[in-house]
């Protein structure tokens, strides 16, 4: 039987020894790694291989949300207290080519402007400072599991009377379902999804799936509210700007 020759890293394979900071990607080549398989995000112009961390990461599998893209927003947004810059330089690979390139236009560079300004970070601190003074926990606690067991209760319970009884009383029942999968909504599964439900990732997980419970999608729902709903509150999506701008309404004239 043949063996196969065994591949090694040549001299040309500069990536292989090279530190990251010599290493230059651009920012077409980030987007391309937009999957669990392969995901790499850009932070602070910094280029990192979020792929295996994933698994470990203490906020769970959220972190792939920032594959192929400039991350730098949710980072500083989702980590109030800070996060370790050991863990940073860790998954570095390389840093991002900053340029006029057609390519560039792949991401979207990050929205704000991270060192004109103090006020961002000193608010962080002065929250975090706040919750410890309170003894109040970032996530999980029996105040949030005590409310999603009487939420999920009161829906399961209507959603039985809604079953079971006459139609005029089966249709007062309906209306208190709706009232708690509106809490449903409101209050597990927007937890969960923020991995704030709990410290395990897979209770978050599992709290976050109740909003396809009642009728809707978990996935979609962090896709529009944790990529855009809390990282950019009350500002209008760049291309609406521009389409106002010309006077365009919904892509429509």
């Amino acid at each position: 039987m043949c063996r196969k020759p065994k591949v090694t890293a040549t001299k040309t394979d500069t990536t292989a020894t090279a530190p990251p900071s010599t290493i230059v990607y651009s920012r077409y080549e980030i987007a391309q790694h937009n999957s669990p398989s392969s995901a790499w995000c850009i932070v602070h112009g910094k280029v990192l291989d979020i792929t295996e961390f994933a698994k470990r990461h203490p906020g769970g599998d959220v972190i792939l949300l920032a594959a192929g893209i400039d991350a730098t927003t949710l980072v500083e947004t989702y980590h109030p207290a800070g996060y370790p810059a050991k863990s940073i330089a860790k998954l570095e690979i390389g840093r991002i080519k900053e340029s006029n390139d057609d390519d560039s236009s792949s991401i979207p560079p990050t929205f704000y402007s991270w060192n004109e300004s103090e006020f961002y970070s000193v608010l962080k601190q002065r929250v975090v400072q706040r919750l410890r003074e309170l003894k109040l926990n970032r996530r999980g606690s029996t105040e949030i599991w005590i409310k999603a067991a009487l939420i999920l209760i009161g829906f399961w319970y209507s959603m039985y009377q809604m079953y079971t009884t006459p139609f005029v009383q089966a249709c007062l029942w309906s209306m208190i379902m709706g009232v708690f999968a509106h809490f449903v909504g409101t209050c597990i599964q927007h937890d969960g999804n923020h991995g704030a439900f709990s410290k395990s990732p897979l209770l978050n997980k599992v709290a976050g799936w109740t909003m396809d419970m009642i009728g809707a999608s978990g996935f979609t729902w962090e896709l529009q509210h944790m990529l855009g709903h809390h990282p950019y509150t009350n500002l209008l999506d760049t291309h609406e700007a521009d389409n106002q701008a010309k006077g365009i309404i919904d892509g429509n004239k």
